[in-house]
């Protein structure tokens, strides 16, 4: 099983607050990880399958980035997504700024 020092240590690296009291229960589902990531790792790998080059799979599917009309169905739901805003600038929905670099 984990330790409780490891646990401390996982939660300051997280910078996550952990009690006293949530401790033992995440030993027990850090434990439960950590089985299932060495059961993966064990399993086996069906023969051809072992050192396949996957890199001509696909793995990102694109599609034309060309302005929606009127007669798109999504037309509608994202022009009441515009709208919805207050603030726009040169099409672009305006946000406040949330994210804040630390010094």
């Amino acid at each position: 099983m984990i330790s409780r020092e490891e646990i401390e240590n996982l939660a300051e690296l997280a910078r996550l607050e952990v009690h006293d009291a949530e401790v033992e229960a995440l030993q027990k589902d850090m434990a439960g990880i950590l089985a299932y990531v060495e059961a993966v790792s064990a399993a086996e790998i069906p023969n051809g399958l072992a050192g396949r080059d996957m890199s001509s799979l696909p793995y990102n599917v694109m599609r034309d980035d060309t302005p929606r009309t009127q007669d798109d169905p999504l037309w509608a739901k994202e022009e009441a997504l515009r709208q919805a805003f207050p603030t726009s600038e040169g099409g672009y929905n305006v946000v406040r700024k949330i994210i804040q670099k630390d010094e």
